[in-house]
């Protein structure tokens, strides 16, 4: 057998069988792992959303907030995995909708919008589609592309534990959800 079918870094495993050469295994590029790196910041609670323990994005260097978003997030969890699952066509077609959740005394609307991703060889500006969760009526928003919806989806349960060790979580939330 030639050494190009076998993984580099596991030489025991044929690379077609190999979660590390197929991109599945945890820590790789196509599965990162995510966690959260809790701090103070001004006396305030804050967590910050790592991937693989860095950076979520290299443009993107602190993804945190504090505890009224996490709300925001943890009552908008469904929204987030339907975005991040969602094809590109799927994503520029999400239709705007007001989740109200009464545990948290919270309406967040979540609508799409169109940020400028990267800048063809052309010179063109390419746009891609976030997710944007905005309380209402309130101004507290934020923006979220598909791989922060994807980590957020991942660490609900930590985002939870946080919630609770801080006193900001009663019972589960259970968001209705009311399409426009």
């Amino acid at each position: 057998m030639s050494p190009e079918e076998r993984c580099p870094k596991f030489p025991s495993l044929l690379k077609k069988y190999c979660s590390h050469c197929q991109g599945t295994a945890r820590g790789t590029r196509d599965n990162p792992i995510f966690t959260l790196r809790e701090y103070q910041h001004l006396g305030w609670p804050v967590v910050e959303v790592l991937k693989d323990g860095g950076s979520i994005h290299p443009y993107d260097s602190n993804f945190r907030f504090g505890i009224r978003k996490a709300q925001m997030i943890l009552v908008c969890m469904d929204t987030l995995r339907d975005f991040w699952q969602a094809s590109e066509d799927a994503k520029l077609a999400f239709k705007s909708r007001i989740i109200k959740d009464t545990n948290f005394c919270l309406h967040v609307q979540a609508f799409v919008e169109m940020h400028p991703e990267f800048e063809s060889s052309s010179g063109r500006l390419i746009d891609r589609p976030w997710l944007r969760l905005q309380a209402l009526p309130d101004k507290e928003h934020i923006g979220l592309g598909t791989l922060k919806c994807k980590a957020l989806c991942s660490l609900r349960q930590e985002l939870v534990a946080w919630l609770q060790r801080h006193g900001a979580l009663g019972e589960m939330p259970k968001p209705v959800l009311r399409s426009l």
